[in-house]
């Protein structure tokens, strides 16, 4: 049950006094222990603490955290569409060479399918790799 506190309106006691009531019966006007007079039912400050998934706490840590991830993941996408990323290194069987083109020669020297290489090539020639 919570505890209500209580003033006299009677100017000359003006005696403050706490009651613990249940809520139907804290709502009505309770009368002055000293003098019998009218009360006026006081707003106070509480000391509990609200826990637990939904209050206001957790949902601001949680915003904190998902702003983080979310910068995270946007860097990593401009990385990933800008270029500044890893880069491909032209190689054939594993064995690193100096160019596209040099890898697409190796290839057919070794009977492999050189056209997977072309894209690349062109890319080189164009000054995009």
């Amino acid at each position: 049950m919570p505890i209500y506190e209580y003033r006299c309106e009677n100017d000359a006691c003006r005696h403050e006094f706490e009651e613990i009531l249940s809520f139907s019966e804290g709502e009505k006007p309770q009368p002055c222990p000293k003098c019998g007079s009218t009360t006026k039912k006081l707003v106070s400050l509480s000391d509990f603490i609200l826990k637990g998934d939904g209050w206001f706490g957790k949902a601001q840590r949680i915003k904190g955290q998902m702003k983080k991830k979310n910068e995270r993941i946007l860097e990593r996408q401009k990385d990933r569409y800008s270029g500044t990323g890893p880069r491909i290194q032209p190689n054939v069987d594993g064995k690193p060479v100096d160019s596209w083109a040099d890898a697409q020669k190796l290839a057919k020297e070794k009977g492999k399918i050189a056209e997977t290489y072309q894209p690349m090539v062109e890319k080189e020639k164009r000054g995009e790799t």
